[in-house]
């Protein structure tokens, strides 16, 4: 009888271990979410990327462990990208500011006035910036999303 009641002890000690055993792994697997950040996107005549961009950023944030906040800027497209991205807002989670096209004259000397603009919208206190005017046109989305999106935040 004896033999049975220390073998259940044993048992009962074996069992207690791998369960905080466990419980220690999970906590060492599972990931703490992030600082609140806020992801700024300032574009300009990119209709004909627009839609893959905010389409691959949607899938790319749900794999993340931060917690996103996406503010897009179109700084006066004279082609149909600020209309691309008005369709999407609805299916997709990010807020949308529109500016009217700037005279050059206007510009010169000039802050940035789509990075300031897009910068009031923010709410977090981290702000990515992925500036996307300052590339060439030819680039295409892919390799846009590859380098900023994938390669740039890890």
């Amino acid at each position: 009888m004896w033999e049975t009641v220390c073998f259940l002890l044993i048992l009962i000690l074996a069992c207690y271990g791998v369960f905080y055993l466990v419980q220690d792994l999970g906590r060492l697997v599972r990931h703490r979410p992030g600082p609140p950040v806020s992801l700024l996107v300032v574009l300009q005549d990119r209709a004909a990327d627009a839609e893959y961009l905010m389409r691959r950023l949607a899938a790319w944030r749900t794999q993340q462990w931060v917690n996103f906040d996406v503010v897009v800027v179109d700084d006066g497209s004279r082609d149909d990208t600020a209309g691309i991205l008005r369709g999407l807002q609805g299916n997709l989670a990010f807020r949308l500011v529109t500016l009217e096209p700037a005279a050059a004259a206007e510009q010169s000397g000039q802050p940035d006035r789509a990075l300031l603009n897009g910068l009031l919208y923010c709410h977090n206190a981290l702000v990515w910036v992925v500036d996307l005017r300052k590339l060439p046109s030819a680039m295409l989305a892919e390799k846009v999303f590859r380098v900023f999106f994938c390669q740039g935040w890890r």
